[in-house]
C-alpha cells in the first residue's frame, strides 16, 4: 500500500511539469540572470524557475505518508526540514519575480530565517540533555560533543549547507544531480551503520531524479532557491539525525567544494585584493576557462561519486 501510494505521487509530478512549465512561461514566472554572472548564461533568462514547488512538495508528502506507514521519525523530520528551507527558497524566488530582479531576499533576512528555522528543528527533534556522540569518518569511536556546543554547531550545519546547494546550484543539472548522488550515498552509510530506512531512497532521491529529466540542459525549468535551499536542509535533516554531519564532507563534497571555492575567494579579494579564481563559485571558474557546461557537470558528478566511495569506505 505504502509502495502505491509513492508511485501514484511520483507519478503525479512526472504529468505536473509540463504544465508548471507551461504556465510558468504564461505568467513570466522566469530566471532572472544576475548581471555579474558569466555572460555564457544570457540565454537562461526566462526559464521557468522555482521548480523545487513540484518536488519539494512532493518529498513532503511522500515522507509523510511513509511516517505513517513504517513509525520513523526520520521521514518526519525530513518532510519538516524540506517544508521549512523550501518556504525560505519559495519567499526568495517569489521576490526576485515580483521585483523583475535576480537579487530576491536580502542575505541578511535569508541567513536570519535560516538560523530560527534550524533553531525551530533543533529544539522539536533533540530534546536530549547529554552529550552528542558524533561520529567520524574512518574513525570507530565517536566523539562526545557537549549539547550546548552541538547547538552552534548544529544551526552552523543546516544554514551552512543549505548555502552549499544553494551555491552550487548554477549550471543545468548540476545541483540536482550532485543531490542525487550525496543522497544516495548518505543513505547507504545510515543503512549499513544505523539500519536506516532503504525506504528513503524512494522518498528523497526519485523526486529530484524526475525533476532532473526536465532540468538536464538545456534546462527547461530551474528548481530555484525553492528546491535548492531545501536539498540543503534534506541532507542536513539525514546526517544531523543519525550524528553523521562529517560524512557529508564526502558525499557532499561537490557542495563542500562550491563553497570553500567562495570563502577562498572573498577571502583573498578582501585580504590581498586579488582573486584565486576568475570566478566564484568554481564551476564558472571552468566556465570563463571555455569548459562545456555539460561537462563541468559531468565531472563534478563523477568526482562526486569518487569522493562519497571514499566516505562509504569510512564506516567499513
Amino acid at each position: 500500500m505504502l509502495l502505491l501510494f509513492s508511485l501514484i505521487i511520483i507519478f503525479s509530478e512526472f504529468l505536473l511539469y509540463p504544465k508548471y512549465i507551461k504556465w510558468a512561461k504564461k505568467r513570466q514566472f522566469g530566471q532572472y540572470i544576475r548581471p555579474e554572472g558569466p555572460d555564457l548564461h544570457g540565454y537562461k533568462q526566462g526559464t521557468p524557475t522555482a521548480g523545487g514547488i513540484i518536488f519539494i512538495p512532493t518529498i513532503v508528502v511522500m515522507n509523510i505518508v511513509a511516517y505513517f506507514f513504517l513509525k520513523d521519525i526520520i521521514f518526519l523530520y525530513i518532510s519538516i526540514s524540506s517544508l521549512l528551507f523550501g518556504f525560505i527558497g519559495f519567499f526568495d524566488d517569489f521576490s526576485s519575480i515580483l521585483k523583475k530582479d535576480a537579487m530576491g531576499l536580502t542575505p541578511k533576512r535569508k541567513l536570519l530565517l535560516q538560523i530560527l528555522f534550524s533553531m525551530i528543528l533543533f529544539f522539536s527533534f533533540f530534546k536530549e540533555n547529554n552529550n552528542i556522540n558524533l561520529y567520524i569518518p574512518f574513525i570507530k569511536s565517536a566523539l562526545s560533543v557537549n549539547v550546548k556546543l552541538y547547538f552552534l554547531f548544529y544551526i552552523f550545519f543546516f544554514t551552512g549547507f543549505s548555502n552549499a546547494t544553494n551555491l552550487t546550484d548554477g549550471l543545468d543539472g548540476l545541483a540536482g544531480g550532485t543531490f542525487v548522488i550525496s543522497s544516495i550515498f548518505t543513505i547507504l552509510i545510515g543503512v549499513l551503520f544505523f539500519h536506516t530506512p532503504v525506504f528513503l531512497l524512494f522518498t528523497i532521491t526519485l523526486p529530484v531524479s524526475i525533476f532532473l529529466l526536465f532540468n538536464a540542459k538545456p534546462a527547461k525549468v530551474f528548481m530555484g532557491d525553492t528546491g535548492s535551499l531545501a536539498l540543503g536542509a534534506i541532507l542536513a535533516a539525514l546526517t544531523s539525525y543519525y550524528h553523521i554531519e562529517l560524512f557529508l564532507i564526502f558525499t557532499g563534497f561537490i557542495f563542500v567544494v562550491e563553497t570553500l571555492s567562495v570563502i577562498i575567494q572573498v577571502s583573498s579579494f578582501k585580504l590581498r585584493g586579488k582573486r584565486v579564481f576568475l570566478m566564484s563559485p568554481i564551476h564558472h571558474h571552468y566556465e570563463l576557462k571555455k569548459w562545456p557546461e555539460e561537462n563541468i557537470t559531468f565531472r563534478f558528478i563523477i568526482i562526486n561519486i569518487i569522493f562519497s566511495l571514499i566516505g562509504l569506505g569510512g564506516i567499513l
